[in-house]
């Protein structure tokens, strides 16, 4: 694993955490809730790629749930969020090649990977109608963290590129 890689994960897997705990509207029907973590997920893949988007989207989050008392929803938490920081990575570097406007859909192309994760979790354990209750949310969450991401990469992107000179 290179330096750089091990410090971005070591920085943006708690700040993914926070991202998640800082807003948390409780979701009844799944004892889930809406969060504005995905933001600092899809942030973290567009700015260090699908290994740290993976690990820090997935670890952060996980470890978000498991702090505020939602620990059920731990292990699908990392994969859904770890898969969806790695999905807009991946996403992101080969649509910001073809066109930057093209490169803001990876929010919502990461998101879907998210939305579909928690949509079968929760399908398993609370049933088609526990699963439609949260769609909603989740969908919400992967449209504003995806706006909220691309406004937060406009103004650190160039920070970080000038840090790297």
């Amino acid at each position: 694993m290179r330096v750089r890689a091990l410090a971005a994960i070591s920085v943006m897997t708690p700040l993914v955490a926070v991202m998640t705990m800082l807003i948390r509207v409780p979701i009844p029907a799944t004892q889930g809730y809406f969060n504005f973590g995905d933001s600092a997920v899809v942030l973290v893949g567009m700015l260090f790629g699908p290994y740290v988007g993976f690990v820090s989207g997935g670890l952060g989050s996980a470890l978000a749930d498991v702090l505020s008392n939602y620990t059920f929803y731990a292990p699908i938490t990392f994969a859904a969020k770890g898969l969806e920081g790695f999905v807009v990575a991946v996403a992101f570097e080969r649509l910001r090649k073809r066109s930057r406007l093209l490169s803001y859909s990876c929010g919502p192309i990461g998101g879907l990977f998210m939305i579909s994760s928690y949509f079968v979790f929760e399908y398993v354990f609370f049933g088609l109608g526990g699963a439609l209750s949260e769609l909603p949310f989740n969908v919400l969450q992967a449209v504003f963290g995806s706006a909220i991401a691309y406004i937060l990469y406009g103004l650190v992107h160039p920070m970080l590129a000038r840090a790297a000179r």
